[in-house]
């Protein structure tokens, strides 16, 4: 038994904070779904929580047939020995799913090690006796034409299966999503986290799981009076298929772990960047507002994005030098947001405060605050050769300093959509001083910071909308998704010799998981629009051509009233690849509406034939007019004909082909 004193019971979220004993099967117990109780792994005196408990038969829990999991029970209290852990606890009911943390305050200097084992989750589990059990998840961005390819595992008896993020970001390398399916439904498990974490599961014998989750490097030190956060985990159950399983989730971190008080479009922005005709670190006060003209005479365009380069030193080098360049900007960034706002349009800017360059302000200023590289594998030296380093947010001087700074320019500048980068591999630098005479953070200390940074920030500046870029979608975590959103996904992108397929692939492989993505274009012609197609878009075309402009222009009277039903629910209709040479298909449909977008894309050169695309989701009897993008008249089909018939694209036999079929319920 474990016993643990409520503290607070506020908007859904449960605290207590251990003692020596807790109730660990009344603290989590998802019922229905039943996951082991002892679902947090912690230290009472100095045994593994696991340890004390590991012959506990009620750890050992059933997964009833219908998959669901409720609310937790709330505990009872006891005594008053060890302060130092909080648990919290998020009921998501209308989901059937739970959503836990684990905070821990220091009342001496402690230190963990790996014998510690921290993790955010610990469970056996059992499910409904099934001969298959496969593990669904799907590669993170690394900058490759893979990036998100849907992964599927199966589970064998007596066989482990281990994963994990590589680097310091939480979806670089594979995303921190993971779906158990198993006979008539599964479990999702997400782990939010935006530094590194690892995921384990054994199938030990045909009907129960071993499951942990949790950090990825439990080694670290804790000076007293420190206040940190360890991984949040969520568990949903569902009932279906896998992808029954996924549109949920889908639906869940839509509505629960987005930035809050927004609706879809504000989320959402479509936006057209000045870097398809300026680089970098060419932008100037003047250039900037002769390319405002242009992009503002684009009625359906709603954001002006502006890129890395405008601070002092340019891209890369510049980075720690917080200041505009007075020479390319001599009034700052004030007359571009002041125009940015007259002109109706939302103002997007770059940040990069975790990455500081040898030489720059900061550097110079305040070494203090700066972690250094050190035993980077050779293809990362490059960060220790060309003088990378890390600003610690694991420092609250320094953190207070750089809340003020980008407070300051949000409120300037006008900016109304703040874009954070982090262009560097973290993990490599957490610990590692500059100076001697630093305290140097380690990574819980560091991602505890940074989220309180990103806090106090949106706290300061509740109408400004976060993105995350992070070298382009390598924080996927729903720790920073309730936070940002994702404007910029991959850093493969229009420049690689995959070009279009790898965009095409990406939507298909991250729509699995996330909603709210999407990329935009380069070019005006139907292969590239139709390519960076999503719920989000930025558009770096030449916007000093006319021809180009009125391209787009008509473009976006189509995109901009389709563009919300990608955020609904997701259909695979066709495996995953990369080889242009295969056919590429998927489908969107709002169910509540009764309309959707499907695609399909082949590469130049292939004699592939379009198999039936098959739709999903449809209601069988109910009449659709549908609309093939490239005809000038819908037709009506029945949902059972669209269900079983289905759309097939006809084209010359070597033509590249970028198909898309709108469709809604008749009348």
């Amino acid at each position: 038994m474990l016993d643990c004193v409520l503290k607070t019971d506020l908007a859904g979220w449960h605290k207590m904070w251990f003692k020596s004993v807790v109730d660990v099967p009344k603290l989590v117990r998802p019922a229905q779904f039943k996951l082991l109780g002892a679902c947090i792994y912690l230290l009472v005196g100095s045994l593994p929580l696991a340890n004390l408990l590991a012959d506990d038969a009620r750890l050992i829990q059933k997964l009833d047939a219908d998959y669901r999991l409720p609310d937790m029970a709330k505990p009872v209290s006891a005594d008053e020995h060890d302060k130092d852990m909080l648990f919290e606890k998020r009921s998501l009911e209308s989901f059937h799913a739970v959503e836990w943390q684990i905070r821990l305050r220091a009342s001496a200097d402690r230190r963990f090690d790996d014998e510690s084992k921290l993790d955010s989750l610990v469970s056996t589990l059992q499910i409904p006796l099934t001969e298959k059990v496969t593990l669904h998840w799907g590669e993170g961005s690394h900058a490759r034409v893979t990036d998100f390819q849907p992964m599927s595992t199966p589970l064998i008896e007596g066989k482990g299966f281990t994963i994990g993020s590589f680097g310091g970001r939480s979806s670089d390398g594979v995303l921190p999503y993971f779906n158990l399916e198993s006979a008539g439904g599964g479990i999702i498990i997400a782990i939010g986290w935006s530094g590194d974490w690892r995921f384990q599961v054994e199938r030990t014998k045909s009907d129960t799981l071993q499951l942990r989750a949790g950090l990825a490097n439990k080694k670290f030190a804790l000076r007293k009076g420190e206040n940190v956060r360890f991984p949040s985990i969520l568990l949903m159950g569902y009932q279906g298929s896998w992808i029954d399983g996924q549109n949920k989730l889908r639906r869940l971190l839509t509505q629960r772990y987005s930035p809050q008080g927004r609706n879809f479009e504000e989320l959402m922005p479509v936006a057209g960047s000045v870097h398809g005709v300026i680089g970098f670190n060419d932008t100037t006060e003047t250039n900037l507002l002769e390319m405002l003209e242009q992009v503002s005479d684009i009625k359906h365009l709603e954001t002006f994005w502006l890129d890395a380069g405008w601070n002092e030193g340019g891209f890369p080098a510049g980075q720690g030098n917080p200041q505009y360049s007075a020479e390319r900007y001599p009034r700052g960034l004030v007359s571009v947001g002041e125009k940015v706002k007259e002109k109706g349009l939302r103002f997007l800017a770059w940040f990069e405060p975790e990455r500081v360059m040898r030489g720059s302000k900061l550097y110079n200023d305040h070494p203090q605050w700066l972690l250094k590289p050190l035993g980077t594998p050779v293809e990362l030296r490059y960060q220790e050769k060309d003088g990378f380093y890390l600003f610690d947010f694991g420092n609250r001087e320094a953190r207070k300093w750089m809340v003020e700074t980008i407070s300051k320019q949000l409120t300037e500048n006008n900016i109304e959509i703040y874009r954070q980068d982090c262009n560097l591999y973290p993990a490599y630098f957490w610990g590692n001083a500059l100076t001697p005479e630093s305290e140097v953070s380690n990574e819980v200390q560091y991602i505890t910071g940074l989220y309180e940074f990103l806090d106090e920030l949106q706290r300061r500046h509740p109408k400004v909308l976060f993105d995350q870029c992070a070298s382009g979608g390598r924080r996927i975590d729903f720790e920073m998704l309730r936070r940002s959103v994702v404007l910029w996904r991959s850093d493969n992108t229009w420049g690689d010799p995959s070009a279009p397929r790898n965009m095409q692939a990406m939507t298909h492989g991250l729509s699995h998981w996330i909603p709210l993505h999407g990329l935009g274009a380069t070019a005006v012609d139907k292969i590239s629009l139709r390519s960076g197609m999503g719920a989000c878009a930025s558009f770096a075309i030449n916007y000093r051509s006319p021809q180009d402009r009125q391209q787009l222009a008509q473009y976006l009277l189509q995109y901009k009233p389709i563009r919300d039903v990608f955020s609904k629910d997701y259909y695979p209709l066709t495996p995953w690849s990369a080889d242009p040479n295969q056919w590429l298909a998927f489908q969107f449909h709002d169910p509540e509406k009764g309309r959707g977008i499907l695609q399909a894309f082949r590469g130049k050169g292939s004699k592939l034939e379009l198999p039936s695309l098959q739709l999903m989701a449809l209601e069988k009897d109910t009449f659709y007019q549908v609309h093939d993008w490239d005809e000038s008249t819908a037709r009506q089909m029945t949902g059972e004909e669209l269900m079983t018939s289905g759309l097939k694209a006809t084209a010359a036999d070597t033509d590249e082909i970028a198909k898309v079929w709108t469709y809604s319920r008749a009348n």
